[in-house]
This record gives C-alpha cells, structure tokens and sequence, in this order.
C-alpha cells in the first residue's frame, strides 16, 4: 500500500494468570479493557480473550495471533503468572515490539494481594531483558484513560516500524558536492532497519525529463504555475523544464514503487539540465512524494516518520541562525518546502544556481512543531528531537522559511548539533511528537537525545 497509505496496525493483547490470585477478577477487568481498546481508531485490535494461565493456553494464543500477523503485542499480568509464559511470547514475537501492562491493585484490600499484578510484569521484564529483549512496561490503572492513549501510540510506532522495513527510497545522483555529512551507509541503514536504498543515475531522470513531450510539458507548466502568486523570473522555457522534472520523478517513483526519492537538486543536476530542482521537491513534497533535497537520504526517512506522526507534510530545512535574546532560531532552505504549508504568498523564483532556479519562496505557516534528526555518528543511527513553536514569520530573505521560538535553551540545542557532529538538516514537524519518537527509537535500539 506504501509508507503514506499503510495498513492499520494489528495490536494484538493478552492477558496472563495464576490461579492462587484473583483470576475472575483479572478476567473481568481485562474485558473492559478490550472493549475500550476495541474502540481505537486506525488500530486493529487482535485480543485473546481467554486468560492465559498454562502453557497449553500460551500455544493457542500464539498460534491464533500469528494467524492475525501482529504488528506488536501487549502481555498484561492481570495478576502474578510464571515468567515462563512471557517468555514463550517473546520468543515467538521476537520481532515484533513488546509491552508489559501491569495493573494497580484493587482499592478493597481483602487481607492478602488480590492480583500481584506489578511483581509478575517485573519478573517478566528481567526474564526478557536478559534473554536480549527490551520490551516496553507500562503500570496505570486498568480503567487510565491515559492507558489508551499509550496504547495507541505504542500501535501507530510499531506500524511505523513495520512499514520502514519495507521503505525503499531512491537515491538519485548521490548527495550534493561537498555535503559528506549527508552520505549514507546502505547496508548499515538497511541492517538496522530493512530500509533499502536504490543508487539511481542522474542522468536516467535528466534523460527522462528531456524526453518529455513539448506540449506536455506545456500544459502542465500552465497548471502548476497558476498554483504560485509570483512567476514574474520565470521563463517560458524554465518553466517548461520545471515542469517536464515534475512529471519525470512522479511518473519514475510511481512506476519503480518508491516509497521516497532523494535528489542531487544542485550541482550537477543545475549542469546537466538547466535548472535546480528546489521548486520540483516543493511540489511533489505537497503531493506526499517526499524528496529529501541534496540527496539526505536520512533526512528523507525522518520526513516520512514525521508524516506518518502528524499526518501533516513536514520541512527539511537547514538551521541557520539563534537569536539568544528571544530565544529563536531561523529554519531556511533554497526552496523546497511543501507547497500546503505556506502561509501568504508563493512565489516562484529563478535567483539560484546562477539565475537558473527554479525555487520556490514564502514563509510557513505558524504552529507547534517537533525538530528532528535522524542520522548517525559515523559508526551507528541516532536520533534528535526539541519541541518548538513556528511564529508568524517574515519573507526576509528568498526560499522557504520559519522562524520558531525554542520550548527549551535554543542555544543550548545549536550546541549539541554542533558539538555532537549532528548532520546540517533538520525536520521541521508539525505537531508535538516526542513521545512518539522516544517510543520509535527504543523499538529501533537507535539513542534519541531530548533538547
């Protein structure tokens, strides 16, 4: 179905327990639990609703959740139960995530525990620690309206992680000159995550554009300019060729089942064809074709995690400039921001790559955003994340541009980019998702630095 336009998660749940304790109780504080998880939207909930107490009971709830093909699975001790049923699990959804729920004791004390419940998941947790697993743990009470809303989440990262090992991106002519920041290990990025990158020339996409019937082009130069305020730099021939790339890398990305491309979009490509490619990436981003520009490969997989998060296009964006006093920081790049984020005018300029453009400019719309990075430190994947918030924001210079005021020390956070050997691209994301993305990268065994 591809990245943007996945399945539901399958979130499959089962509840364990020992007899010696209060096992009509657990059964019937897990089916309220199934019902109200049964009401989650964009989760498909796979819930055995037998208890599971022996290991008879354990091999039929495992045979019936590997015919639903689970995507992560919550084991709850409804009441204390023998490490060795959360350890048949997990070895039998070794690559799925893990969540061990345990619940709060009944309030009516009887004389004696009536469930155990947190001494069982704690049992568990070291088993499973120790045999390599790192399962998530969650302790509330088994009505928490919040229980669901960490469900949930925990559902929406594992369908993240289950569709990236299935992301294919394409890399078109590597990562522009200069910027080995930006160059990616293939099969490290593949072995830590499934992630495939596809090397592709950048001569096939010139050669594509090129081939693009006069007429063609025409018309549709005549459409995806009326979508901008300002053309005035634009040429006739300019825009014939923005928009014969257009079609080129939509139709290359539709027909070879790309999930994302990445584009050396100056340099060589501003030599071989005539323009740069910031204006293309601006259209096809608000089209949900993501391209990381200058060939930020995982740059361009931070985009499509902030995507599937927020279900708003994101920005990638270079930092490059905090004001100490207000506690801001400018978010720019040449051109390339998605076209549905823009707040007032849009215009469509040739001032780079010598005049020869194509870029697109206007400042983005104000909100609350998550600024992150997905990268390595040369040896093994990272990630990086601050909360902030998008300000009304000046057209002050030309290109794509935010200006947002940091929750944190904005200094502080340009200190850690720049100390810390972070690559020079950020992911502006629209909407609060740090949760999500310190739940994502625990599920990926990738260290996530909070600023």
């Amino acid at each position: 179905m591809g990245f943007l336009n996945s399945s539901p998660p399958r979130l499959g749940i089962v509840c364990l327990a020992r007899l010696t304790f209060e096992a009509s109780l657990a059964e019937q504080w897990y089916a309220q639990v199934r019902a109200r998880l049964g009401e989650l939207d964009a989760v498909e909930l796979c819930a055995i609703e037998k208890l599971v107490i022996e290991k008879p009971d354990a091999d039929a709830a495992i045979e019936a959740l590997r015919a639903k093909n689970i995507d992560a699975l919550v084991i709850v001790s409804g009441t204390f139960a023998l490490g060795g049923l959360a350890m048949q699990f997990a070895q039998a959804f070794a690559d799925v995530p893990l969540m061990l729920w345990a619940w709060h004791e009944p309030r009516e004390q009887t004389g004696k525990l009536r469930l155990n419940s947190l001494v069982g998941a704690n049992v568990n947790a070291s088993n499973l620690y120790k045999l390599g697993h790192r399962p998530f743990t969650l302790y509330t009470a088994h009505d928490d309206p919040n229980a669901r809303t960490h469900l949930a989440r925990f559902a929406r990262v594992a369908g993240v992680l289950r569709d990236l090992r299935q992301l294919r991106i394409a890399s078109i002519g590597g990562h522009a000159p200069g910027f080995e920041d930006l160059a990616v290990d293939k099969l490290a990025l593949r072995r830590a995550t499934g992630i495939e990158v596809v090397d592709v020339g950048l001569q096939t996409i010139v050669a594509r554009a090129q081939a693009i019937a006069h007429d063609r082009a025409r018309a549709t130069a005549s459409d995806l300019l009326q979508q901008f305020d300002d053309v005035v730099e634009i040429s006739a021939r300019q825009g014939d060729a923005f928009a014969a790339l257009v079609l080129a890398l939509q139709e290359f990305a539709t027909e070879n089942k790309f999930d994302a491309l990445t584009l050396k979009c100056w340099g060589d490509l501003v030599e071989a064809y005539g323009i740069a490619g910031c204006g293309v990436v601006s259209v096809l981003n608000d089209r949900g074709i993501y391209i990381g520009c200058e060939g930020d490969v995982m740059g361009t997989v931070a985009m499509l995690i902030a995507r599937r998060l927020t279900d708003v296009h994101p920005f990638l964006t270079d930092f490059v400039s905090v004001d100490a006093e207000t506690n801001t920081g400018l978010m720019w790049h040449g051109g390339c921001a998605p076209m549905g984020l823009a707040h007032g005018a849009k215009h469509l300029f040739s001032h780079f790559a010598g005049g020869k453009g194509v870029t697109a400019g206007f400042a983005l719309k104000p909100g609350r955003v998550t600024l992150l990075r997905l990268g390595d430190d040369g040896h093994n994947l990272r990630m990086l994340a601050t909360t902030a918030t998008a300000l009304e924001t000046e057209m002050v210079v030309r290109g794509t541009l935010a200006r947002v005021k940091f929750d944190s020390d904005g200094m502080a956070f340009l200190d850690e980019i720049l100390s810390n050997g972070w690559e020079h691209h950020l992911v502006m994301a629209y909407g609060e998702i740090v949760p999500e993305l310190e739940m994502l990268a625990r599920a990926m065994r990738v260290p996530i630095t909070i600023k």
